[in-house]
């Protein structure tokens, strides 16, 4: 039994350390520090442009790449939110007595323990105590305005031997480090719900077009559905005179069950939320549509425009071979607008080749063959990059940080302050009597100081003033 409970104060002394907390912060820091330096949920092509293979093998089984989401981070936060609960509950009884067993008289022992004490003494001039304790009261509820507690003590022949007066203010305030704790608690499993029920997503819609399916921002790239349709309905973006650009916004819509619920346009910071989820507008891009080219046969001399869709191929005037328009960039290697092309040969084999919006001549002049090819123009169409969040535990986070911003107030700014005063006859001259002022401030000692005065400054006018 004795080994039970030795190792039983053992796991509390533990996890009440303040040097687990320590160690746990700094722990804490340490791998936030990783997190920043390590891009998260990026996909594997982009670790690896600047991570060798095994780096990113590495880094993947050790959880860097998805770090907030890892179990030994959760392991991390569950360890720190048990060394708050234990911690909290080892000191807590003892805070506590503070509301249900107030010390209300004030011996003389604990007056010497009081960082602030008063004592004079008064003349009777016919007075009884009970009658100058009448007076106290009256000063004391002027002076603060309350609940003054009053206790009497009596000799064993029932005459009235002491009286005293207790009453305090701003008790609440030694509950708000619990409250901090409590808070920091609530954000942990705010945290915890969204590490392991969130989600977090992207999608790519082209400009006026819908989809209800978005994907995961991972390596599987996982198709999630959303359960409601979105549509891009127009995209606008502005640039700089050194074309960087300086705004770009998404006129987005929602549909449920084909009926539109929300309409809205986004912006960087500026997100839509609708279903638990968020959309942010993070990137943009344009794709090619239709392209328009001008094919020369220099064997025949005759010109013909050609009209297609980027993907698809259409069969040349001659109608002796095709031409597939495979991929569109909208800056090629620097040089503007380019589409490349496939071609079959006499032979049967497939040669591709790009062609330039800018350079008309371009293909002309560096590739031999019966035609050649020059673009006209791209039917160009952006489509707006979203990143896409799902946090049920968005609202538990914000819960906990109301909670730590009124528990900090109430710890830093508000004071628990406390007040006793003593009347008695005085052992050593009769027809004179004994005042006793302690008090005690938690913090802001300087303005309870000043406070302190001021009460024995208006006892002392308003009863010796009489004498």
């Amino acid at each position: 039994m004795k080994n039970k409970q030795s190792s039983g104060f053992s796991l509390i002394a533990f996890f009440s350390s303040l040097k687990l907390t320590i160690f746990l912060l700094i722990t804490l820091a340490t791998v936030s520090i990783i997190g920043t330096v390590i891009p998260q949920n990026e996909f594997k092509e982009q670790y690896l442009r600047y991570y060798q293979e095994s780096t990113y093998e590495l880094f993947k089984k050790l959880g860097f790449l998805d770090m907030y989401h890892s179990w030994w981070f959760t392991a991390i936060l569950v360890l720190f939110a048990l060394n708050l609960i234990v911690c909290s509950c080892k000191h807590f009884p003892r805070t506590w007595k503070y509301f249900r067993e107030p010390v209300t008289t004030l011996s003389d022992s604990f007056l010497l323990t009081l960082a602030h004490e008063w004592r004079t003494r008064i003349n009777a001039r016919g007075r009884r105590l009970a009658d100058l304790a009448g007076e106290v009261a009256n000063l004391l509820s002027t002076f603060w305005p309350g609940n003054w507690q009053r206790h009497e003590e009596v000799d064993g022949d029932g005459r009235l031997r002491e009286v005293h007066f207790f009453a305090q203010r701003g008790r609440w305030s030694r509950l708000g480090v619990y409250v901090v704790h409590s808070s920091i608690i609530v954000i942990f499993i705010g945290g915890i719900i969204g590490s392991v029920f969130g989600l977090k997503g992207y999608v790519n819609i082209l400009e006026g077009d819908k989809t209800s399916t978005i994907y995961t921002r991972n390596d599987a790239r996982t198709p999630v559905e959303l359960g409601f349709t979105i549509e891009c309905r127009s995209f606008k973006v502005e640039f700089y005179d050194n074309g960087a650009p300086k705004e770009y916004t998404s006129d987005l819509v929602i549909y449920q069950d084909g009926k539109k619920v929300l309409e809205k346009t986004i912006e960087v910071n500026h997100p839509l939320s609708y279903g638990g989820y968020t959309f942010y507008q993070s990137s943009y891009g344009t794709t090619g549509g239709r392209v328009r080219l001008l094919v020369h046969d220099t064997k025949t001399g005759k010109e013909a425009t050609l009209t297609l869709a980027i993907g698809n191929k259409v069969t040349l005037p001659d109608g002796e071979a095709w031409v597939l328009a495979a991929q569109y960039e909208p800056n090629y290697m620097n040089l503007g607008p380019a589409v490349r092309l496939v071609l079959p040969t006499a032979d049967g084999k497939m040669i591709q080749f790009w062609v330039f919006q800018k350079y008309p001549q371009f293909d002309r002049q560096n590739r031999k063959g019966r035609r050649y090819f020059v673009l006209e123009d791209v039917d160009r169409r952006y489509y707006t990059g979203l990143q896409v969040t799902r946090d049920p535990g968005v609202w538990v986070v914000w819960l906990g940080c109301t909670l730590m911003v009124g528990g900090l107030f109430v710890a830093f700014f508000i004071s628990h302050r406390r007040l006793w005063v003593r009347l008695r006859p005085d052992p050593e001259k009769e027809n004179r009597f004994q005042l006793a002022v302690g008090g005690s401030a938690n913090k802001n000692q300087p303005a309870f100081e000043k406070e302190f005065a001021h009460l024995t400054s208006l006892l002392e006018e308003k009863l010796k003033g009489k004498q």
